[in-house]
């Protein structure tokens, strides 16, 4: 991909009128100061089809487009033509009739890694950069050219992080039984559910996943090596065997079946590696009280956060301890099922505020 590819900028209105330009758009975008990026600033809707064509050839894509309820939603199609992409939204707030946590599930049901709120008041206009896990790089401000520059430094960030895709290597294999695990996954199910779920709209979501290793001589299964991850997006509440996925113990990630495994799993397969005496993970959206943070926001799914935790316990006999994971979350690594009972969670301050990308800029 060349350099000249890599950034799409699309803000303004879209309409069948000719649309508008923004130049709150043209604000943020001259923040930005990206001079590989394809700039457009409203048009037509038809204009607005074409442009999502485009969308396969760029590495990170800010998209600001502004449509009418009765137009199709192409932001919709993004990440099905170019997963690998880094996206920023926006959502309108004006008047503000969302709350923070609307907004943050907005954001994940079009599979952004970024948004920034444009909301008003007295006549004025403002916008705020937050992040689907419900953390804020800079809290509202009608100062678009700081918008522009702290969106820019967490997209930039975002760019630089390693993920990993997945390949099926098999049909779906027997998950061992291990009832005393199983039960504990629900029970801080429904635990995480109380203490995260703030929308009712967000009720069908569960943050987090599950795991155990597998090995020659694991009570009642005789099998190959395996570790057996939650499957993506599965409620853990009334999870049981069937809701997990088969892996195997090295990287890249292989799995068996047709349901993919938690967007974690890489993370999770590498530390397993690295610290042999670990037999089950448990990862919530939620903090432990007392357990050490991690230094950096590192996103879902990126193989950063591997060495963040090894920072924090590079002994590769650790074994039975919490960590927090800066901006994200929790994790639990531990040698039986029995040292997962009786851990003291708390939630995550949403939005969670980050002051330290708004002192960047100073």
């Amino acid at each position: 991909m060349t350099p000249e590819k890599k950034t799409l900028f699309v803000a303004g209105r879209f309409d069948d009128e000719g649309g508008k330009a923004s130049k709150i758009g043209k604000q943020i975008f001259e923040a930005v100061n990206d001079p590989f990026a394809t700039y457009h600033n409203g048009g037509s809707f038809q204009k607005l089809e074409d442009i999502i064509l485009q969308v396969p050839q760029h590495q990170l894509l800010y998209w600001f487009a502004d449509v009418s309820n009765d137009k199709e939603k192409l932001i919709k199609d993004i990440k099905s033509v170019n997963p690998a992409c880094i996206l920023v939204s926006s959502k309108r707030n004006i008047p503000e009739k969302y709350s923070f946590a609307d907004l943050v599930y907005h954001a994940l049901g079009n599979k952004s890694n970024l948004f920034v709120e444009f909301s008003e008041k007295e006549g004025r206009y403002f916008g705020r950069v937050a992040d689907p896990l419900g953390n804020v790089y800079l809290n509202s401000t009608s100062d678009f050219t700081l918008v522009g520059k702290v969106t820019a430094l967490r997209a930039q960030e975002l760019l630089k992080y390693t993920r990993m895709s997945s390949k099926q290597v098999g049909e779906k294999c027997v998950v061992p039984a291990q009832e005393d695990f199983f039960e504990t996954v629900r029970e801080y199910g429904n635990k995480f559910h109380e203490l995260i779920h703030a929308s009712p709209d967000a009720s069908h979501r569960f943050f987090g996943n599950a795991s155990f290793r597998c090995e020659r001589g694991f009570p009642s299964f005789k099998e190959g090596e395996k570790i057996y991850v939650s499957q993506r997006n599965i409620d853990k509440r009334s999870i049981g065997p069937e809701g997990f996925v088969a892996l195997n113990t090295q990287l890249p990630l292989e799995y068996y079946g047709d349901k993919k495994p938690s967007v974690d799993s890489p993370i999770q397969v590498a530390l397993y590696a690295h610290y042999p005496l670990v037999r089950y993970m448990l990862h919530g959206h939620v903090y432990v009280q007392g357990a050490p943070f991690t230094k950096k926001i590192v996103p879902c799914g990126a193989l950063e956060e591997v060495q963040e935790i090894i920072n924090l316990f590079p002994d590769p006999q650790t074994v039975n301890v919490a960590v927090n994971l800066k901006g994200h979350g929790s994790l639990l690594m531990v040698n039986r099922v029995q040292e997962l009972q009786n851990i003291l969670y708390y939630p995550r301050q949403i939005p969670e505020v980050h002051l330290e990308y708004l002192e960047k800029m100073r």
